[in-house]
């Protein structure tokens, strides 16, 4: 035990909730389920202010001051749900993982999620701040791109301490790179019309393999002969 003395810091009581905030919680929650519903069965074109607002039961003009407008709406939902996702991601980092093997099994996550609500993600990639994560950092777009970014990060890491990655580029410029890799196979294989997840993964796996190869100053990794090449 230390014989110095602890000055006791003041704390500041929670402020409960006054029944105005209550009613306001309640608005903003209904607004997020009516939004999420009407997006993902009428896609994100068909879908209004006003007709969230109608369902919802309150204005347009309430949306707005909640959310600002119907791109920061359905980019909030996405990145509540792509939080959860990046937190089954990381439970794929592993020491003893391989570069591309634990970047496919992370990776896996986010495609699963993808084939399930593919006109809903198609809408989240029409949002230009996922191509510029650091633009709107506190943005949902902006959050969202960084929480991959950041995972992907931990990905070099870890293939740098197994001598797989050995450029000398800092790990966020690679972790950038991927990510970008990322984007043009997510949006190639939402266009493709055929949402087969392994089929998507094996084009992203032989994508990354190229990169792989290009972070070693060794020319000795092997070519990766399982994923076929982008047709």
């Amino acid at each position: 035990m230390s014989d110095v003395t602890e000055i006791a810091q003041p704390t500041t009581a929670t402020k409960a909730a006054t029944p105005r905030d209550k009613r306001k919680r309640r608005r903003f929650e209904r607004i997020k389920a009516v939004g999420r519903e009407l997006f993902l069965k009428d896609g994100y074109q068909a879908t209004t202010l006003r007709a969230i607002a109608k369902k919802a039961r309150v204005s347009a003009a309430t949306i707005v001051v909640h959310f600002g407008d119907k791109d920061e709406l359905v980019a909030l939902l996405y990145s509540e749900d792509q939080k959860t996702i990046t937190e089954q991601a990381y439970l794929e980092l592993s020491e003893s993982k391989g570069f591309l093997d634990q970047s496919i099994d992370g990776f896996r996550h986010y495609y699963r999620y993808f084939a399930l609500y593919p006109n809903f993600i198609r809408a989240i990639l029409q949002t230009t701040s996922l191509y510029h994560p650091t633009s709107m950092p506190s943005r949902p777009a902006g959050e969202s791109a960084m929480r991959s970014v950041t995972r992907i990060k931990r990905t070099v890491e870890i293939a740098r301490r197994r001598s797989e990655i050995t450029i000398e580029e800092s790990d966020d410029a690679l972790a950038f790179l991927i990510f970008g890799v990322y984007l043009t196979e997510i949006r190639w294989w939402l266009g493709s019309g055929n949402l087969d997840v392994e089929l998507g993964l094996a084009r992203l796996r032989h994508a990354l393999s190229i990169l792989q190869r290009g972070f070693s100053s060794s020319t000795n990794l092997p070519v990766c002969k399982d994923a076929a090449a982008p047709q």
